[in-house]
């Protein structure tokens, strides 16, 4: 992997508290969000999780010249609700909000740049430029006891023999907003918590030696001191984990490696850490929700809503024609274009949109109808949006989604609401999100 490929994660390391003010992000501690209301016990509130929205903002950048795309940009972050102005509260969405900043200006500066330069490469070299993407999304590992726990994972693809990953994670005490060391959960001196992490990661990397479980380099005893940042851990429901970055320990395709020290094991720790119900079940639909917001803004832009997906029409056809082959690398045949509806809505749903008449099976072939084209104006802004689970459950959840309309009318904040349903395994929606 070259350097030049992974600029952006190891930036993104050494930028954490930076702020560039940039449009996309901010901090608003008064929405179109409902608050809690009521009394509660302090007992109450050091149990009680928070409500944490995640706040998404997606860009395109486009070249300059030629109106092509250069680079996608897709930043998803936690915010807390904050109905009482908590200090504390208020210092995390803070920290956030400046990441945020970080993460756009990094990738307008250097990564902008760097696309450029790789299309000019490409189009002198007479092969296809893809356009680089940057993406960064979060996931709640721990909330609740006035901890919190969060990890961010990051991503680019800007090339290279693959796409580089890596995890960044901060833990905050709520009520002083503080950012939590490894030394604050561990006790001790830093350099005492380092050794402790040492121990228990060569220990258990020990256990798996001759065994197919066994990933990690040669000389793995040496890495795990020299490769560790002590910024990488995060709290889970029932231990402290700790996380080494790809390449660091083992090979790539292994992934993060991670490895646990459960609370009931910590020795006189510094920090009472009350075990919390697994919340592996919020984490999963949290991640499918941005994966299928993403696929519903397709359906919508590009196929079924405002636009329908670009067809190879002559020049010269009968005024009766109106049948004719789609032309999308994501849609080589119909069997294609069926598996994304119903992989993105319910059974219902999709029925209704695979029989609206706009898209026709011609012997395996994905056809669309030019004379059900109708454009509609459109204003609901799903460049800058916010969104929350409640009632989750192993079969259904209910999804909020914060965003404004910005209609030639006057700019309004708008709230929608669909339901999600686990069908075998996998999550979908229950409409189209309009």
């Amino acid at each position: 992997m070259g350097k030049t490929r992974i600029f952006l994660l190891k930036s993104l390391i050494g930028l954490l508290m930076l702020g560039l003010i940039l449009t996309g992000c901010g901090t608003k501690e008064a929405n179109n969000q409902p608050s809690s209301s009521g009394d509660t016990s302090q007992q109450d509130r050091a149990m009680t999780a928070l409500v944490i929205e995640r706040k998404v903002h997606t860009e395109a950048y486009r070249d300059d010249q030629d109106g092509s795309v250069l680079l996608y940009l897709k930043i998803t972050y936690p915010e807390i609700r904050n109905p009482e102005n908590n200090p504390g509260i208020s210092k995390i969405n803070e920290y956030y909000s400046k990441q945020c900043d970080s993460f756009l200006g990094n990738a307008l500066g250097d990564g902008l740049e760097m696309a450029r330069a790789d299309k000019e490469v490409a189009l002198s070299g007479g092969f296809e430029f893809r356009p680089h993407a940057y993406e960064r999304s979060t996931e709640i590992y721990y909330n609740g006891n006035d901890l919190l726990s969060v990890v961010n994972l990051v991503y680019e693809n800007t090339g290279g023999a693959h796409p580089n990953s890596g995890w960044l994670s901060e833990t905050f005490d709520v009520k002083t907003g503080m950012r939590l060391t490894l030394a604050d959960i561990l006790g001790g001196s830093s350099e005492e918590a380092l050794e402790k992490v040492y121990q228990t990661v060569l220990a258990k990397i020990k256990e798996t030696e001759g065994t197919e479980n066994f990933v990690y380099q040669e000389n793995y005893a040496d890495n795990v001191r020299r490769s560790y940042s002590e910024d990488d851990f995060v709290l889970t429901s029932n231990s402290l984990m700790v996380y080494y970055q790809p390449y660091a320990i083992a090979a790539y395709v292994a992934g993060i490696p991670k490895f646990d020290l459960p609370y009931s094991q910590m020795k006189t720790p510094p920090l009472n850490i009350p075990t919390l119900p697994n919340s592996q079940l919020e984490r999963d639909l949290y991640s499918q929700v941005g994966y299928l917001l993403e696929r519903n803004k397709e359906a919508f832009y590009e196929i079924f809503g405002l636009s329908m997906l670009p067809m190879d029409i002559p020049e010269k056809r009968g005024d009766n024609e109106v049948l004719f082959p789609v032309i999308d690398r994501r849609f080589v045949n119909y069997a294609d274009f069926e598996q994304f509806v119903r992989g993105t809505y319910i059974r219902s749903e999709a029925d209704l949109l695979l029989s609206n008449g706009k898209y026709q099976n011609v012997e395996g072939k994905l056809y669309g109808d030019i004379s059900k084209d109708a454009g509609l104006g459109y204003y609901v802004n799903w460049n800058d949006y916010s969104y929350v689970l409640e009632t989750i459950n192993e079969t259904s959840a209910k999804l909020t989604i914060f965003t404004t309309d910005d209609s030639p009318a006057g700019k309004k904040n708008m709230t929608i609401t669909v339901g999600l349903q686990e069908v075998n395994g996998v999550w979908l929606l229950e409409k189209v999100v309009e």
